[in-house]
Parts: structure tokens; C-alpha cells; sequence
């Protein structure tokens, strides 16, 4: 079946002919950000970027273009101007590609970035040899081993959707900026609560979250802002950049239809392959439908946030 013929229920019955859905949707709850991280690590520098990106690229012309990864880093860059920071922290940094960015901009201000999964901070720090003004450590942002009012800006790219209980985190941020700080995500959240979805998008969506190790699945947008008002933050900034992300969804749909029509050898493929690498497909085939600009299911959102 061709790719732009695929409904959402054709796209489910294939990934149940794969992967089996209930099997799936067992670790719906389960914690394998670091396998997964881990295990997905070829498929990212292959087909994703081989500079050691890990978020989505933002091509507001809607034409693929590698400098779309850039994008959120710059935005960053605008608030370390706007505002004269000092010391940055970015959250589930990865590889260390946008610290090293910004780092190389502002060589008088000190980046700090963590992750939870060792070979990312293995890769970040080899990479960060040539910055007296970046560090990278392991760390979890559930628990920051930091002073209180450490950090001007706190950055968070495509990770703190990994957090079972948002208000842990967003305490743990809020202790940690400085009267007037500013937070800057780019992440998915649900555009609704997954009850109020008709049932094949209430299985699409939690499909797409566990194959991309979203635990408990994303946050719904309003439940989650309120809660990060209740610790305490002044929401300044909040943007649907869903269509942003369409060409990037686009390339890895190709790349997940590619795989689906191998048949009887993407089984094999499957059975080879680490489990959480090749369930990336999964979210590949579903996030035209998922992360559609029109009515789809989830959204893909900046926000920026200040600590008063």
C-alpha cells in the first residue's frame, strides 16, 4: 500500500502484524529511557543526524533542511542576549550538540549539561575537550545536584516529557534558577486529554509515546502548565510548532514505510535488531497522523517560563 493511501487503522494493523500492539503497549508505564537512549543510538547518527542531534529539526518553510536542528539552541541564544546570563543548564543534553553550539558563542558564559544515559555523557564530554566553559555529568533532573539559585536560564529540549510526575522536575528547575530565570522547552504534550480521543487514536497515541520511551505517555498541554503555575512560574511563552516538525516527520515516515514493506524480512530484521531501535518505526508511521497540525492527538510546543 502506498504511503499518502495508508489510513490510521491500516498503519495500527500493520505495527500489530510486527510487533504485536499489546506487546508494546505492556511497558506503557515502564521506565527504559536509558535502553532506549542506548539502544538507539546507531539509528540516530544514521538516520536522524550524524551530528549528534537528538531533537527535531524546525523548517517553518516546510522543506527539510539540517539547520532546522539549530533552531531551539538559537532561541536560547536570544534569551542568554536579551537577558546577559551566566550560567546555563541544559537538561537531558544528549550528546552535548547544543551546549557545544551555544558554548562556541558565548565563550564567557559557563553551560552545564546532564543526561541519565552514560554513553550520552561519554560522547558529550570527548566532544567538549576544547571548552574551559562546558561541563557535562551524569545526572537526573528529578534530583539536580545543584545549589538553590544556581543557573539564569535552564534549557530542556525533547526530555522532560520522560518524567513520570512533571511537578518533580519543574520544583526541582524552579529551586535551581535565580529570581527572574527563564526555562525554555521544546517538547510533545497531548492537545487533549487521551480519554476524550476516539479509541484507534487513544491506541495511536499511546503507541507513538512508548515507542519513543515517553513514560506514562506526554503530558496534556493545559494540565501540565497549571501545574508548573502551582510551583510557581509565570508562563511567558507557549507556541504550537507542530507544523514545524512535519517535514522531519515526513523523512522518518518514508523511513518507517520502507521498513514496514519489507515484509516477511522486517520481522526477521526485528528479531535481530535491539528491541527499543527498531520500535522507533513504530512512531515513524504513526506521527503523520499523531503529530498532524490538524486535529492530530499530540502537539509539538515551545515554551518559555519565568521564575519571578
Amino acid at each position: 500500500m502506498l504511503a499518502n493511501q495508508m489510513t490510521l487503522a491500516d498503519a495500527i494493523a500493520k505495527i500489530d502484524w510486527l510487533f504485536g500492539c499489546d506487546r508494546v503497549l505492556k511497558e506503557f508505564d515502564s521506565d527504559i529511557t536509558v535502553s532506549y537512549y542506548t539502544q538507539s543510538e546507531w539509528g540516530y547518527q544514521t538516520y536522524h543526524s550524524g551530528q549528534d542531534v537528538i531533537h527535531m529539526a524546525l523548517n517553518f518553510d516546510g522543506v527539510f533542511d539540517p539547520d532546522g536542528y539549530y533552531a531551539q539552541p538559537k532561541v536560547v541564544a536570544e534569551q542568554i542576549n536579551k537577558f546577559g546570563a551566566n550560567d546555563v543548564l541544559e537538561l537531558g543534553c544528549g550528546k552535548g550538540f547544543n551546549s557545544r553550539f551555544l558554548a562556541q558563542q558565548y565563550p564567557e558564559v559557563h553551560f552545564t549539561g546532564i543526561d541519565i544515559t552514560p554513553l550520552h555523557i561519554k560522547i558529550a564530554r570527548q566532544k567538549a575537550r576544547a571548552f574551559s566553559n562546558l561541563t557535562f555529568q551524569e545526572g537526573n533532573f528529578n534530583d539536580l545536584e545543584f545549589p538553590d539559585r544556581s543557573f539564569d536560564i535552564v534549557f530542556a529540549f525533547e526530555c522532560l516529557c520522560h518524567a513520570p510526575q512533571a511537578k518533580i522536575p519543574l520544583a526541582e528547575i524552579f529551586r535551581v534558577l535565580r529570581p527572574g530565570g527563564q526555562l525554555i522547552i521544546f517538547d510533545g504534550y497531548r492537545n487533549t486529554k487521551l480519554e476524550q480521543l476516539p479509541k484507534l487514536f487513544q491506541t495511536a497515541t499511546q503507541l507513538t509515546e512508548i515507542s519513543m520511551a515517553v513514560q506514562h505517555g506526554f503530558g496534556e498541554i493545559e494540565e501540565w502548565t497549571a501545574n508548573a503555575k502551582s510551583i510557581g512560574f509565570q508562563i511567558q511563552t507557549i507556541e504550537n510548532l507542530s507544523s514545524a516538525v512535519q517535514p522531519t516527520v515526513s523523512r522518518l515516515k518514508k523511513l518507517s514505510v520502507r521498513f514496514f514493506s519489507l515484509s516477511w524480512k522486517a520481522k526477521l530484521i526485528a528479531n535481530l535488531l535491539p528491541k527499543y531501535l527498531i520500535r522507533n518505526s513504530i512512531a515513524g508511521l504513526l506521527m503523520p497522523f499523531t503529530l498532524n497540525p490538524e486535529g492530530g492527538s499530540l502537539g509539538y510546543y515551545k515554551l518559555i517560563l519565568k521564575r519571578p
